[in-house]
């Protein structure tokens, strides 16, 4: 056991107070096994360690999937709204359910074009906080207040040919949705927004105050909340060979419902219960790993 311990250590770089605090036991504890000078419990303290040693040889046997950008039918619809809106300087929207692969889509496509500034906003997100954000993206001094960040933002992004983008943009603020109308106007560059339906809503105003944002909305992308079949089988087939299977294939769009996040959450379980197990992925798995997620 002492043997299986050092091993464990050494593939995975441990100290002995790592050990130590995945089995709950103190670094002396720890350091006397290991010397062979534990005055304990040696029997207890060997099943602890026992577990784990199960548990790290567990973990490698069923390695979590890497799930990677696929260009998808719905994606590409996405990345061209993105794309007429870098080139012709204009505002785009693109809104949909959760788990329709939005993030994703902002983020492959700011990997893929250096110029674009991408920011991800959550319910804290005040006007200034998004000039603070922009400001430290194009490397600008956060100092000063609300009209001294635009218009440092304005000067360095004016005629730059860049293009402004906003994930989960529904979180913003009407102030906040009004600054990036006048970075827009000002500095002539693309801005899309992304987010849940409600985004339209809040662009429009409670009372019509936002018009100017929303008459200058070039194209309103919606994606709904299901996403094709043919977008279903492409990524479940780029994670999990099995998954090219018919029957496994049917499962899996069954059970995920046309929600990508929801598709990445059977797949990942379907193939740690088959690495763990040494059996093919069937639609049985798929099913039975259904029943356990959040509906």
């Amino acid at each position: 056991m002492i043997r299986d311990l050092t091993e464990l250590m050494a593939r995975r770089n441990w100290s002995q107070t790592q050990v130590a605090r995945a089995i709950g036991k103190s670094p002396t504890v720890i350091n006397q096994y290991l010397h062979g000078k534990y005055p304990g419990d040696m029997a207890s303290l060997e099943r602890d360690i026992a577990a784990l040693i199960k548990r790290e040889a567990d973990k490698e046997k069923g390695k979590r999937l890497t799930v990677a950008f696929v260009r998808t039918y719905t994606a590409t619809r996405c990345l061209e709204v993105i794309r007429l809106a870098h080139l012709d300087c204009d505002i785009n929207v693109i809104f949909g359910d959760a788990g329709m692969g939005k993030t994703m889509i902002m983020r492959q496509y700011a990997l893929e074009n250096p110029g674009a500034i991408l920011l991800e906003a959550d319910p804290g997100y005040t006007a200034r906080v998004v000039l603070e954000e922009i400001c430290a993206r194009l490397g600008l001094n956060r100092r000063g207040n609300m009209h001294e960040l635009s218009d440092g933002i304005i000067g360095a992004l004016r005629d730059s040919g860049r293009v402004l983008l906003i994930d989960e943009a529904e979180n913003l603020p009407l102030r906040a949705l009004e600054v990036i109308r006048r970075i827009h106007d000002k500095a002539g560059i693309g801005v899309v927004l992304a987010g849940m339906p409600r985004l339209i809503i809040n662009l429009k105003g409670k009372r019509g105050e936002l018009k100017q944002l929303y008459s200058r909305v070039g194209f309103a992308l919606a994606l709904g909340d299901v996403l094709p079949r043919q977008d279903i089988d492409e990524i479940a087939a780029s994670v999990l060979d099995d998954a090219q299977d018919p029957a496994v294939g049917e499962a899996l769009f069954t059970a995920s419902r046309g929600n990508a996040r929801r598709l990445f959450k059977l797949l990942r379980g379907v193939h740690r219960h088959s690495q763990l197990n040494g059996v093919p992925v069937n639609a049985g798995a798929v099913r039975k790993f259904s029943e356990m997620l959040i509906n």
